[in-house]
């Protein structure tokens, strides 16, 4: 009998060391639950807890280890998760501060193509890039070259080679633009590289950070009947065209190849303006993109014309 009890007695003493001992949870909390910051500017989060931390919106704001940085006007939730599964939110507005209002001399003011709401820029000149602030959710213009940048405009096979361009830019002011000559291998082709990072390029500073507005795009353009593709092309040689394609999806690598069209501008040897609605590109759909990057814009000869010289002005796409 005083076996049993003896036997017993620790039993329940063992459940109850085992019961004061056992770790309790604690409260995730963030320094702030609610803050706001200005596009460029950044702020830091912390938390009591070790987290992990995403962003709603990467497109309005980006977060890498509780730092917060602003990328466009908007609001966006930023979420830390614990090991144990807890999460906690701190709401972000981002302020796009005060866009400059144009002068009446102002050399962009008179373009329509300029004055929309929201932009994506593949190619447009210094200049105008200013001139749009912060307009422009993201510029996907080149940085570097082949290898060393994370976005880069390259050419297949050297089926292009460089060009001269004469005279003004779309803007008729005096900056460069894109001016390309068609090879003689039977075709020509080039590609607006976003942060590819394989065997032959490896993606540089900032392919994160394109990465996450490339991703993004898809969340931001949905609305595809009050987007358009705008480009502007200098040509001088008749029947010579381009088929624009903007890359509708990738996964696992695989582009796809709807998303395109083709223009042929007049060979008057000036600048012609073009813009297409997105709804009225067959198959136009963006994303989701794998996490190695994309082209996100190819443009190849249609038909392919040896010795023709392409001036590329601008392309972006922009919402009226």
């Amino acid at each position: 009998m005083k076996k049993f009890f003896a036997i017993a007695l620790a039993a329940l003493t063992l459940v109850a060391c085992g019961d004061k001992n056992k770790p309790q949870t604690e409260t995730l909390k963030l320094n702030e639950s609610e803050i706001s910051v200005a596009v460029d500017a950044t702020f830091q989060l912390t938390a009591n807890l070790d987290v992990t931390w995403a962003s709603s919106n990467e497109a309005i704001a980006t977060v890498a280890n509780g730092l917060v940085k602003g990328i466009a006007a908007g609001e966006a939730n930023i979420t830390a998760t614990s090991q144990d599964g807890q999460k906690a939110i701190c709401k972000v507005t981002v302020t796009g501060g005060q866009i400059t209002p144009p002068t009446p001399s102002s050399p962009y003011a008179e373009f329509a193509q300029l004055n929309g709401s929201a932009y994506y820029v593949f190619f447009l000149q210094a200049g105008a890039t200013e001139y749009l602030g912060n307009k422009v959710i993201y510029n996907f213009g080149p940085n570097d070259n082949a290898g060393q940048g994370s976005r880069w405009l390259y050419v297949w096979e050297n089926t292009f080679t460089g060009g001269t361009g004469v005279g003004t830019d779309p803007f008729d002011q005096a900056e460069g633009w894109t001016a390309l000559v068609q090879g003689s291998v039977g075709w020509a082709g080039m590609g607006l590289c976003v942060a590819i990072n394989d065997a032959n390029n490896t993606s540089g500073e900032g392919a994160a950070e394109d990465l996450a507005a490339l991703d993004a795009i898809r969340n931001n353009i949905t609305d595809y009947d009050a987007w358009y593709l705008a480009v502007a092309l200098k040509n001088a040689t008749p029947s010579a065209g381009y088929e624009f394609k903007l890359i509708g999806s990738n996964v696992d690598g695989t582009e796809s190849g709807n998303g395109a069209i083709t223009i042929a501008p007049a060979a008057t040897g000036e600048w012609v303006y073009k813009e297409y609605k997105l709804s009225d590109i067959a198959g136009l759909e963006f994303g989701p993109f794998n996490k190695n990057g994309s082209n996100i814009l190819t443009i190849v000869a249609n038909p392919y014309m040896t010795g023709t010289q392409i001036d590329l002005g601008y392309a972006f796409l922009y919402k009226k």
